[in-house]
């Protein structure tokens, strides 16, 4: 479906809260509407996002069921927990319902979670100060649009990765802590998950040289992969990628891009011609990482400047495989513009994303590579990515299982 100018405002006014809150708990995120007809109480935090952005976390008290405003502009402090989960749990929430700006209110739920009670696609619209405020973020953003223009001019598109794997003792399929092996820092390190209050390091990460060029990156994966065979002396443990190749460890093929500036439609391109057609590659075992992990538009801001987009299971099954995400990663950041349909913003392919259905899936796909064949550009890329498009057509799928050593010539 092609997506015009204000189609997402629409789309937001006209679907139900049902339906708005089903798609936002199939993304993760707990949901308790504001209900009008009973008196429902509660102290929440009202966010203001623009454009990805928080822009005010104020206390509110919620009265139900007149819903009576009473702000509260006492500062938080940005840098706790509560400020960083409540920022990231709106952006989430708005973007899981095609919006990139408005008030999403929450209520604390424990120590680690929140729950989302209202959300506001304009609520600027009858309140002069929170006009304000948006008036001037709209302002100071079109002066960073410029800023950003006039540098991307100057700066070209790099992209790096830090995919996943984790290795694994047969035939009982017990993981072997890639700390063993390799240390937390360097092209090739190991990375830390939190299990019962204590940090471990199971899971191995590549972490090649960024390139601009996806010859150059492919080129530093495989230096990546060779730097981790020479340290993990043991060669009687396999090597799994893919989403979650065993209970209990998802694995993630995270892309970082700078060069780009991050906005709505540059994730929603990602989402909806890299992450649905990896969705319809993957092994059936690879939707169980969702929604804890593996959500559409996750990202996450570096400070390099560029952002990290955290959406794709781990790549490294197969050359083939990360030469075409390497290809496509490359294509849609900069011809993101051009690629306009949004499979993802409907219903029942958004469900079908995150159930892992990949025959309703594939009802999508072929419009969606018909739009990247169609690119100018397309040709400097076929090579990388047209292996990855016929795997597709021919419904072909990984196997997480497998050792992925053989396959990247490193037994």
């Amino acid at each position: 479906m092609m997506q015009q100018p204000g189609q997402a405002l629409i789309r937001f006014r006209q679907m139900p809260n049902d339906e708005k809150k089903r798609r936002l708990e199939r993304s993760g995120i707990a949901v308790q509407w504001m209900d009008s007809s009973i008196a429902d109480f509660a102290i929440g935090y009202a966010v203001q996002i623009h454009l990805l952005r928080v822009l005010e976390i104020s206390r509110r008290a919620i009265e139900g069921p007149s819903k009576v405003r009473a702000y509260d502009l006492s500062e938080l402090d940005q840098h706790s927990p509560l400020y960083v989960r409540m920022e990231r749990l709106a952006v989430r929430a708005l973007y899981t319902l095609g919006l990139d700006s408005g008030e999403v209110v929450l209520t604390p739920l424990g120590e680690r979670s929140c729950q989302v009670r209202e959300i506001s696609a304009q609520p600027w619209l009858n309140d002069r100060r929170l006009a304000t405020l948006y008036e001037i973020a709209a302002r100071e953003g079109d002066v960073e649009s410029e800023n950003l223009s006039a540098q991307r001019g100057r700066d070209r598109l790099l992209i790096g990765m830090d995919p996943e794997f984790v290795l694994v003792r047969m035939p009982e399929g017990r993981v072997v802590p890639a700390s063993r092996y390799l240390g937390r820092l360097g092209i090739a390190g190991c990375d830390a998950v939190t299990r019962r209050g204590r940090t471990l390091y199971p899971v191995a990460e590549l972490r090649p040289a960024p390139s601009g060029d996806p010859a150059h990156l492919l080129k530093h994966l495989r230096q990546a992969f060779a730097t981790a065979a020479r340290r993990i002396a043991d060669r009687t443990l396999i090597w799994q990628a893919g989403g979650m190749p065993q209970p209990g460890f998802p694995l993630g093929g995270h892309l970082h891009f700078s060069g780009v500036s991050l906005n709505g439609a540059l994730l929603r391109a990602l989402d909806n011609y890299l992450a649905l057609p990896l969705a319809l590659l993957e092994d059936k075992r690879a939707a169980r990482r969702r929604p804890h992990y593996g959500n559409l538009g996750d990202f996450r801001r570096q400070s390099y400047g560029g952002f990290e987009y955290r959406t794709l299971p781990s790549f490294l099954i197969s050359p083939q495989l990360a030469k075409g995400v390497i290809g496509m990663a490359f294509l849609i950041a900069s011809q993101y513009p051009r690629l306009q349909r949004r499979p993802l913003g409907e219903e029942e392919a958004h469900r079908a994303f995150y159930e892992g259905n990949q025959l309703v899936l594939k009802e999508y796909m072929e419009p969606l590579i018909l739009d990247m064949v169609s690119l100018e550009i397309y040709s400097q890329y076929e090579a990388y990515v047209a292996p990855l498009l016929d795997s597709l057509r021919k419904g072909k799928q990984w196997d997480e299982s497998r050792d992925l050593r053989p396959y990247w010539k490193l037994t």
